[in-house]
C-alpha cells in the first residue's frame, strides 16, 4: 500500500474541511429521512404563518395548498372535484351583532301608577351601557308582558322550582344571574361551587322550553362587588406594567427610532387600560355582559336574550312585589322558597339582530387508484388539518388571542397521513384497493368535514372497506399508543398483534367506534375504523401546542405502523367485516346523571331543533325508530331548539321513564315514544 504523505493529508483536510471523504459520509437511512420530513411538515403546518389553521383564516388555505402539493409530488390524483382536490362546503362560524337600530329594549310601565311612591316612566335603555343583546339568543322582535322568575331554575329533584304554576308562554322572563345560597357550603345546589343550574345555558333553555318570548338577565346582588374587586386587581396590574415599561426603557442606551415608537405605543396602551379601569371603578360595578360573553351561539331560531342593568328592571320589581331585588334575593337565601310572579301591567318592547357569519371551507382529497380484482373497493386514511386559529371557541385558554398552532392537534396527524401516503404511493401490488387520503376541515367545530364527506362521498360507502384516522400522534409517552375502534371488525385484534410484534408499542385498545374525532363519522355509516392517538396533555387546545413539544421519532414509528395497517387492508383478500362497538359508561365514571338517549348530534346542520347524524345501535332512540337525519323538536312538553335544550330536557327525567319525542323527518312531523336508559 502506498503511504500518503501527512503533508498531503493536511492539505486535503484544509481544502475539504473533514477527513470523512476518505471513508464516505455516514449514509442516511430511510427512517432518518422520514424523521426529517416529519419535522419539516409539523414545523410548517404549526408555524405562525398558518395562523393556527382556523377555519376563517388565510392560514388554513395555505395548509390546504401545502397538502395538495405533497399529494401531487407523490403521484396521487388531485382532480376529483371540478379538476382540483378540494371538496368544498360551507359552515356557520360565528354570530355578530347587527345594526344598532335593530337592537333595542324599552320598558313600558303600567298605565295607572298614582298609588305607588315610585318615579316610573317609559325607559328606552342605552345599548352597551344599560343593556346588550347576547349571542346565545336569537334574532327577533317583540312587545309582551313580563314575568319575574327569580333565578330561572327548574330543579324539582332539589325541591326548588321557580316555574311551578307560572305561565310564561309569550311573555318576557326576567332572570337573576347565578343561583341561591352561593356562599353557603350546605346549599342544596353545589355549596360554594356553582351548579349546572347557575349556567346561562340552563336558564335560557328553561325559558325557551316554557315558550317565553324573550329573556332579560341581570346581575345577582353580589356580582357588582366582585366586579369592582376584579377591577382593583386589574388596576394594580396595569400600574405595575406601566412602571415596568418605564424602567425597561430607561435601561436602553441610545434607543433608536423604532424602540422609541414601540415604547410610546406600549405606554399609550397601558395608560388607556388604566384610564378605562379607573372610569369603571367610579361606577357601581353593575356591568352588563358583552354580546359574546355568555357563551357560544345556540341553534335556536327564536327567543332573543338580553342582559340589562339591575337599575333598569328594579322599578318593575319594586312596583310588583313591594321589595327590592336585593331584599328578594336575601329572602330566597334564607327560606329557599321561590319568589316569582307576573309583573302586572308592565310591557317590554325589544328587538335583537344577530347576523350569522359563514365560511367556505374544504376537505382536501388525494386518490391512489387500485388495481386488479380489488380496484373498486376503497380504504380511507384521514386526519383533520384545521385547528383553533387565534383561540376563542374551543380554547382552554380563552383569556388570550394568541395563535393556537396545534402542533400535536393536529399537524401531527396531518403529517402522519401525508407520510403514510408517501409510503403507500410506492406500492407495486398488482391486486390492491383504492386508497383515498383526506385532510378534513372543521373537525374542531364538531366533525363537520368528515360528516360532510360521508354524506357526499367521492366513492360509494358500500365499497369503502375501512377508515384509518390519525389525530394527535405527536406525544408518544412511555411507548404508549392508544388505538380506538379495535372492536369494529373481527380482523383488527389479530392484525394489531401481528404488526406490533415488530413495532413493539404498549397498545391500549379501545373497542368503540365512537369518539371525538373523524373516525366516528365513518363508523356511524357501518364502516370499520381504527384511530391512532397518543393521548391528551397539558398543551391541548392551548397556545403552547407548538412543534417543540412534538416527538418526531415517536411519530415516525407510529407512521410506520399506520402504513403497515393501510397496506394490509389495501391488499387483504377479504374485506374487514363490520361490527357495532360502542363505549359503555357508567355514572361513577362520568359524574353524569342525565338519562341515556343514544343519539349523536349533527353540528353541521344549522336548523331549529336537534338534528342527528346517528343513533347508537340498540339504544333507546334506535329502538324507538329514530334515525340519522331526524330533527328532534320536542320532548314531552319541552321545546328543543338545540343541544342545550335537549340536554336540559333529558335531565328532567330519570332512567326508565317513557317520553314522547316529536321529530321532523323529510318535512313531516312524527311522534315516537322513547324509553330512556339509565345514565351511562
Amino acid at each position: 500500500m502506498t503511504r500518503i504523505p501527512s503533508s498531503l493529508i493536511a492539505l486535503l483536510i484544509l481544502c475539504i474541511g473533514s477527513p470523512l471523504f476518505l471513508y464516505g459520509e455516514k449514509k442516511k437511512t430511510d427512517n432518518d429521512k422520514l424523521i426529517e420530513d416529519v419535522a419539516a411538515h409539523v414545523n410548517y403546518l404549526a408555524s405562525d404563518e398558518l395562523e393556527g389553521r382556523g377555519v376563517e383564516t388565510d392560514g388554513i388555505n395555505k395548509a390546504a395548498d401545502y397538502i395538495v402539493q405533497h399529494f401531487k409530488s407523490i403521484g396521487l390524483k388531485v382532480d376529483s372535484y371540478n379538476g382540483n382536490a378540494f371538496q368544498p362546503f360551507e359552515i356557520a362560524t360565528d354570530v355578530r351583532m347587527g345594526d344598532e337600530s335593530e337592537n333595542y329594549l324599552t320598558i313600558i310601565p303600567p298605565a295607572n301608577t298614582e298609588t305607588k311612591e315610585l318615579a316610573i316612566e317609559r325607559s328606552e335603555l342605552a345599548l352597551g351601557f344599560e343593556f346588550n343583546p347576547l349571542a346565545i339568543g336569537a334574532t327577533g322582535s317583540f312587545e309582551a308582558g313580563a314575568v319575574f322568575v327569580g333565578y330561572g331554575i327548574e330543579a324539582p329533584d332539589l325541591q326548588y322550582d321557580e316555574y311551578v304554576n307560572l305561565d310564561v308562554k309569550g311573555k318576557v322572563v326576567v332572570i337573576v344571574r347565578k343561583e341561591p345560597q352561593q356562599d353557603d357550603p350546605n346549599s342544596v345546589f353545589d355549596g360554594t361551587k356553582a351548579s349546572r343550574h347557575a349556567t346561562f345555558q340552563s336558564k335560557v333553555s328553561n325559558a325557551y322550553q316554557k315558550g317565553a318570548a324573550a329573556v332579560i338577565m341581570v346581575n345577582d346582588a353580589g356580582q357588582p362587588g366582585k366586579y369592582l374587586s376584579g377591577l382593583k386587581h386589574a388596576l394594580s396590574q396595569y400600574s405595575a406594567q406601566l412602571k415596568a415599561l418605564t424602567n425597561e426603557f430607561q435601561e436602553l442606551v441610545n434607543p433608536n427610532a423604532e424602540e422609541i415608537a414601540q415604547h410610546k405605543r406600549a405606554l399609550a396602551q397601558a395608560s388607556n387600560n388604566i384610564s378605562i379601569t379607573v372610569s369603571e371603578l367610579n361606577g357601581d360595578g353593575d356591568a352588563v355582559l358583552e354580546f359574546d360573553e355568555a357563551g357560544a351561539p345556540a341553534n335556536r331560531k327564536s327567543m332573543p336574550v338580553f342582559f340589562a342593568r339591575r337599575s333598569a328592571i328594579e322599578p318593575m320589581i319594586q312596583f310588583s312585589f313591594g321589595k327590592t331585588l336585593e331584599e328578594i334575593e336575601k329572602i330566597i337565601d334564607e327560606k329557599m322558597v321561590p319568589i316569582t310572579g307576573e309583573l302586572k301591567g308592565w310591557r317590554i318592547q325589544g328587538s335583537a339582530s344577530l347576523i350569522q357569519e359563514k365560511a367556505k371551507v374544504k376537505n382536501v382529497v388525494g386518490v391512489l387508484e387500485g388495481k386488479g380484482a380489488l380496484k373498486d373497493e376503497t380504504v380511507v386514511v384521514g386526519a383533520h388539518y384545521d385547528h383553533l386559529g387565534y383561540g376563542g371557541r374551543g380554547s382552554l385558554a380563552p383569556w388570550t388571542m394568541d395563535i393556537h398552532n396545534g402542533a400535536d392537534d393536529n399537524s401531527s396527524g396531518t403529517t402522519g397521513m401525508l407520510e403514510i401516503a408517501s409510503i403507500i404511493a410506492k406500492s407495486e401490488a398488482k391486486n390492491r384497493r383504492r386508497v383515498v387520503f383526506i385532510a378534513f376541515s372543521a373537525e374542531e367545530r364538531g366533525l363537520i368535514g368528515s360528516n360532510f364527506y360521508v354524506n357526499n362521498p367521492l366513492f360509494s360507502l358500500e365499497n369503502t372497506v375501512a377508515m384509518i384516522n390519525l389525530d394527535m400522534i405527536g406525544r408518544l409517552t412511555d411507548n404508549k399508543l392508544i388505538v380506538t375502534g379495535t372492536g369494529t371488525s373481527d380482523v383488527w385484534p389479530n392484525l394489531l398483534d401481528e404488526l406490533n410484534r415488530k413495532a413493539k408499542f404498549e397498545i391500549t385498545r379501545q373497542p368503540e367506534g365512537t369518539g371525538p374525532s373523524d373516525h366516528q363519522s365513518f363508523y356511524m355509516k357501518d364502516i370499520p375504523v381504527l384511530h391512532l392517538f397518543t393521548g391528551l396533555h397539558e398543551f391541548y387546545h392551548r397556545p403552547n401546542d407548538d412543534p417543540e413539544i412534538v416527538d418526531f421519532e415517536g411519530m415516525a414509528r407510529i407512521i410506520h405502523l399506520g402504513a403497515q395497517i393501510t397496506r394490509h387492508v389495501q391488499t387483504m383478500e377479504q374485506r374487514p367485516n363490520f361490527k357495532k362497538a360502542e363505549k359503555q359508561r357508567n355514572v361513577a365514571d362520568t359524574g353524569g346523571d342525565r338519562p341515556y338517549f343514544g343519539s349523536i348530534p349533527d353540528y353541521a346542520d344549522n336548523v331549529d331543533g336537534l338534528p342527528l347524524s346517528g343513533v347508537s345501535t340498540n339504544g333507546p332512540a334506535a329502538l324507538a325508530g329514530i334515525k340519522p337525519k331526524d330533527v328532534i323538536v320536542k320532548i314531552n312538553d319541552y321545546k328543543i331548539g338545540g343541544i342545550e335544550d335537549f340536554d336540559n330536557a333529558l335531565r328532567k327525567f330519570k332512567g326508565g321513564a317513557k317520553v314522547n319525542v316529536t321529530l321532523m323527518r323529510g318535512g313531516k312531523k312524527l311522534e315516537v315514544e322513547v324509553k330512556l336508559g339509565a345514565p351511562r
